[in-house]
């Protein structure tokens, strides 16, 4: 009877009932990674960029993944039955990520250097009011914050007030995820991070709706939007007083007082 219960894709829990199980499906950055779940190493390897574990039961989970000269990520979350549950992981290099400087002779710096002291940070309009309950949320950030970021896939929008960094969800089609809802209802917009030091750049992590990039004091930092269990948050560059742009192919540019630096993320 186990052995059936078994390949049916059940598993026992403490209490000897059978429980349907989940799975995970973690991307991330890096590759060759070495990760934990519930603080057992699993030796997996990943498929196309996705490590997937599976017949793990349903209910709240540790997750950790790390690579020797990079900074850990962690996070704890619930997994659910017949149904995976995908996290992105990112880590960087605890000494930053590998920069080359752009030349002062090079085409590129005069057009870098033109992209970056143009941004404009997005935050909304001054003459701008809350929206009201009858008005479309996507429509009152395209009108309030027409500088607002948008994320690759076109679902989220990037804003910063009162020097907090905030993100939005704007599809007019797919639901918000999970983060969005931890309260109820579901929010627009969440703070994703207040920041002590003026924020001077921000914008997506390339590719994705969830991690987010900002230049605030003397550094720039990675950090996610989904705030269950650790909200993970790492350094990417410590400079003087430096500011990005994100190029195509996810390169960034890194303006720190006459200096161009960039970075393949």
């Amino acid at each position: 009877t186990a052995l059936v219960f078994y390949k049916l894709g059940f598993r026992f829990t403490g209490s000897l009932s059978p429980v349907k199980v989940g799975a995970i499906e973690l991307a991330s950055n890096q590759d060759d990674l070495q990760i934990f779940l519930d603080n057992r190493d699993k030796s997996i390897k990943s498929d196309k960029g996705v490590y997937r574990l599976t017949n793990v039961t349903p209910g709240f989970h540790s997750l950790m993944v790390s690579k020797a000269g990079f900074w850990p990520w962690s996070k704890t979350f619930e997994v659910f039955a017949d149904s995976p549950r995908s996290v992105f992981s990112f880590i960087f290099p605890m000494d930053g990520v590998s920069t080359e400087v752009v030349p002062f002779s090079d085409k590129q710096y005069e057009e870098v250097l033109r992209q970056i002291n143009s941004q404009v940070l997005p935050e909304p309009k001054s003459d701008s009011i809350p929206p009201t309950f009858e008005e479309s949320f996507v429509d009152w950030v395209s009108e309030n914050i027409p500088t607002a970021k948008k994320s690759a896939d076109g679902t989220s929008a990037l804003f910063v007030e009162d020097n907090t960094v905030y993100v939005a969800w704007i599809s007019k089609t797919e639901p918000p995820p999970h983060y969005f809802c931890y309260e109820n209802p579901c929010k627009f917009s969440i703070p994703v991070i207040v920041s002590a030091d003026k924020i001077k750049s921000v914008d997506f992590y390339k590719g994705r709706r969830d991690v987010i990039i900002f230049g605030s004091g003397p550094s720039l930092y990675a950090i996610e939007a989904d705030q269950e269990g650790t909200q993970n948050f790492q350094p990417l560059h410590r400079g003087v007083d430096p500011s990005f742009f994100l190029g195509s192919e996810g390169v960034l540019y890194i303006k720190d007082g006459d200096s161009i630096l960039k970075a393949n993320l």
